[in-house]
Protein backbone atom coordinates (compact mmCIF):
# COMPACT_ATOMS: atom_id res chain seq x y z
CA UNK A 1 0.00 0.00 0.00
CA UNK A 2 1.10 3.50 -0.73
CA UNK A 3 0.37 6.74 0.68
CA UNK A 4 1.30 9.58 -2.10
CA UNK A 5 1.90 13.21 -1.08
CA UNK A 6 3.09 16.01 -2.65
CA UNK A 7 5.24 17.55 0.24
CA UNK A 8 6.09 20.94 1.46
CA UNK A 9 8.90 21.26 3.97
CA UNK A 10 8.21 23.16 7.16
CA UNK A 11 10.20 24.39 10.11
CA UNK A 12 9.34 21.04 11.64
CA UNK A 13 11.32 19.41 9.30
CA UNK A 14 14.83 18.75 10.54
CA UNK A 15 17.94 17.51 9.06
CA UNK A 16 19.71 14.16 9.23
CA UNK A 17 21.88 15.23 12.09
CA UNK A 18 19.07 14.78 14.53
CA UNK A 19 17.83 11.17 13.23
CA UNK A 20 19.78 8.97 16.09
CA UNK A 21 17.99 11.94 18.76
CA UNK A 22 14.66 11.30 17.00
CA UNK A 23 15.17 7.51 17.53
CA UNK A 24 15.94 7.91 20.84
CA UNK A 25 12.84 9.49 21.84
CA UNK A 26 10.86 7.13 19.29
CA UNK A 27 12.13 4.06 21.08
CA UNK A 28 10.98 5.79 24.53
CA UNK A 29 8.06 6.19 23.45
CA UNK A 30 7.03 3.06 22.18
CA UNK A 31 8.16 1.13 24.91
CA UNK A 32 5.47 3.72 26.67
CA UNK A 33 2.60 2.40 24.08
CA UNK A 34 3.40 -1.18 24.61
CA UNK A 35 2.62 -0.68 28.52
CA UNK A 36 -1.14 0.68 27.53
CA UNK A 37 -2.12 -2.07 25.42
CA UNK A 38 -0.89 -4.35 22.42
CA UNK A 39 -2.62 -2.36 20.00
CA UNK A 40 -1.84 1.00 21.64
CA UNK A 41 1.97 1.15 19.39
CA UNK A 42 -0.04 1.22 16.16
CA UNK A 43 -2.57 3.31 17.51
CA UNK A 44 -0.31 6.31 18.60
CA UNK A 45 1.64 6.00 15.35
CA UNK A 46 -1.26 7.22 13.79
CA UNK A 47 -2.11 9.69 16.59
CA UNK A 48 1.13 10.68 16.40
CA UNK A 49 1.16 11.71 12.55
CA UNK A 50 -2.03 12.92 12.48
CA UNK A 51 -0.90 15.65 15.05
CA UNK A 52 2.29 16.43 13.73
CA UNK A 53 0.55 16.83 9.94
CA UNK A 54 -2.27 19.43 11.98
CA UNK A 55 0.76 21.38 13.16
CA UNK A 56 2.91 21.26 9.97
CA UNK A 57 -0.24 22.64 8.10
CA UNK A 58 -0.50 25.63 10.27
CA UNK A 59 2.79 28.34 10.09
CA UNK A 60 1.99 30.26 12.73
CA UNK A 61 1.44 26.90 15.53
CA UNK A 62 4.57 25.73 13.91
CA UNK A 63 6.65 28.37 14.16
CA UNK A 64 5.10 29.38 17.73
CA UNK A 65 6.23 25.90 18.87
CA UNK A 66 9.64 26.13 18.14
CA UNK A 67 10.70 29.97 18.43
CA UNK A 68 13.03 31.07 20.88
CA UNK A 69 11.28 34.15 21.38
CA UNK A 70 8.69 32.33 23.14
CA UNK A 71 9.12 31.41 26.50
CA UNK A 72 8.64 27.93 28.09
CA UNK A 73 5.95 28.80 30.60
CA UNK A 74 4.04 30.40 27.77
CA UNK A 75 4.51 27.78 25.24
CA UNK A 76 3.86 24.63 27.78
CA UNK A 77 0.40 26.69 28.61
CA UNK A 78 -0.74 27.10 24.91
CA UNK A 79 0.10 23.46 24.30
CA UNK A 80 -1.84 22.24 27.61
CA UNK A 81 -4.86 24.33 26.47
CA UNK A 82 -4.51 22.95 22.66
CA UNK A 83 -4.09 19.44 23.84
CA UNK A 84 -6.56 19.14 26.82
CA UNK A 85 -7.77 15.46 26.87
CA UNK A 86 -7.56 15.04 23.00
CA UNK A 87 -4.40 13.30 22.72
CA UNK A 88 -3.43 10.05 24.60
CA UNK A 89 -1.03 9.39 27.18
CA UNK A 90 2.28 8.48 25.23
CA UNK A 91 1.73 11.15 22.88
CA UNK A 92 0.91 14.05 25.74
CA UNK A 93 4.09 12.84 27.61
CA UNK A 94 6.33 12.74 24.32
CA UNK A 95 5.69 16.21 23.89
CA UNK A 96 6.09 17.50 27.17
CA UNK A 97 9.64 16.17 26.87
CA UNK A 98 10.26 18.15 23.70
CA UNK A 99 9.32 20.90 25.07
CA UNK A 100 11.10 20.59 28.57
CA UNK A 101 14.28 20.16 26.70
CA UNK A 102 13.63 22.77 24.12
CA UNK A 103 13.88 19.88 20.66
CA UNK A 104 9.91 20.10 19.97
CA UNK A 105 11.81 20.65 16.58
CA UNK A 106 12.44 17.40 16.51
CA UNK A 107 8.65 16.45 16.64
CA UNK A 108 8.64 15.26 12.90
CA UNK A 109 11.45 13.38 12.92
CA UNK A 110 10.23 11.27 16.31
CA UNK A 111 7.43 10.43 14.64
CA UNK A 112 8.80 9.48 11.23
CA UNK A 113 11.40 6.99 13.43
CA UNK A 114 8.40 6.14 15.17
CA UNK A 115 6.52 4.58 12.14
CA UNK A 116 9.93 2.85 11.25
CA UNK A 117 10.43 1.29 14.64
CA UNK A 118 6.53 0.13 14.05
CA UNK A 119 7.33 -1.65 10.39
CA UNK A 120 10.86 -2.97 11.62
CA UNK A 121 8.52 -4.61 14.12
CA UNK A 122 5.72 -6.01 11.48
CA UNK A 123 8.80 -7.50 9.32
CA UNK A 124 8.03 -4.16 7.10
CA UNK A 125 10.65 -1.21 6.22
CA UNK A 126 9.62 1.81 5.13
CA UNK A 127 10.93 2.72 1.48
CA UNK A 128 10.47 6.61 0.11
CA UNK A 129 9.58 7.00 -3.68
CA UNK A 130 10.64 10.54 -5.32
CA UNK A 131 8.86 10.18 -8.92
CA UNK A 132 8.03 13.01 -11.42
CA UNK A 133 4.20 12.05 -11.60
CA UNK A 134 2.04 9.64 -9.52
CA UNK A 135 2.59 6.43 -9.67
CA UNK A 136 -0.68 4.23 -11.33
CA UNK A 137 -1.95 1.28 -9.45
CA UNK A 138 -0.06 -1.12 -11.59
CA UNK A 139 3.28 0.40 -11.15
CA UNK A 140 3.21 0.55 -7.62
CA UNK A 141 2.20 -3.41 -8.00
CA UNK A 142 4.72 -3.90 -9.69
CA UNK A 143 7.49 -1.60 -8.09
CA UNK A 144 6.51 -2.96 -4.71
CA UNK A 145 6.87 -6.74 -5.92
CA UNK A 146 10.21 -6.32 -6.96
CA UNK A 147 11.46 -4.34 -3.97
CA UNK A 148 9.83 -7.18 -2.01
CA UNK A 149 12.06 -9.62 -3.78
CA UNK A 150 15.29 -7.20 -3.27
CA UNK A 151 14.84 -6.68 0.60
CA UNK A 152 13.23 -9.89 1.42
CA UNK A 153 10.60 -7.67 3.74
CA UNK A 154 7.36 -5.85 3.10
CA UNK A 155 8.22 -2.60 1.16
CA UNK A 156 5.95 0.13 2.37
CA UNK A 157 5.93 2.71 0.15
CA UNK A 158 5.94 6.40 0.99
CA UNK A 159 5.68 8.41 -2.72
CA UNK A 160 6.27 11.82 -3.23
CA UNK A 161 5.71 13.64 -6.52
CA UNK A 162 8.09 16.06 -7.75
CA UNK A 163 7.81 17.13 -11.41
CA UNK A 164 11.23 18.84 -11.62
CA UNK A 165 12.61 14.72 -11.55
CA UNK A 166 11.20 15.07 -15.49
CA UNK A 167 11.04 11.24 -15.38
CA UNK A 168 12.43 8.06 -13.62
CA UNK A 169 12.32 7.50 -9.92
CA UNK A 170 14.47 8.14 -6.58
CA UNK A 171 13.99 5.29 -4.44
CA UNK A 172 15.52 5.83 -0.94
CA UNK A 173 15.86 2.78 1.95
CA UNK A 174 17.26 4.00 5.69
CA UNK A 175 20.85 5.98 4.06
CA UNK A 176 20.79 3.76 0.88
CA UNK A 177 19.58 5.62 -2.35
CA UNK A 178 19.37 4.76 -6.17
CA UNK A 179 18.78 7.67 -8.38
CA UNK A 180 17.41 6.78 -11.86
CA UNK A 181 15.50 10.30 -12.23
CA UNK A 182 15.85 12.17 -15.81
CA UNK A 183 17.28 14.39 -14.07
CA UNK A 184 20.06 13.20 -12.75
CA UNK A 185 21.13 11.40 -15.69
CA UNK A 186 20.85 15.08 -17.52
CA UNK A 187 22.95 16.52 -15.17
CA UNK A 188 25.56 13.68 -15.09
CA UNK A 189 25.60 14.11 -19.22
CA UNK A 190 26.08 17.88 -18.34
CA UNK A 191 29.19 17.12 -16.22
CA UNK A 192 30.55 14.51 -18.70
CA UNK A 193 30.22 17.37 -21.47
CA UNK A 194 31.74 19.97 -19.68
CA UNK A 195 34.83 17.83 -18.58
CA UNK A 196 35.27 16.97 -21.84
CA UNK A 197 35.18 20.33 -23.40
CA UNK A 198 37.78 21.72 -20.69
CA UNK A 199 40.04 19.06 -21.70
CA UNK A 200 40.01 19.42 -25.16
CA UNK A 201 40.65 22.65 -24.48
CA UNK A 202 43.99 22.42 -22.74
Amino acid sequence: MANVEVKHETVLDAGTTKSRLARVYAEALLASAQQVSPAAPAELAAELTAFVDAVGADPTVANMLISPVVGKKVRAAALEAALGDRVSRPLRGLIATLQQNNRLALLRPVAAAYRRLIAEQAGQVPVKITAAAPLTDDQTAKLTENLKKLLKQDPVLNVRVDPDLLGGLVVQVGDSVVDTSVRTRLQTLRTLLLDKGGSHGN
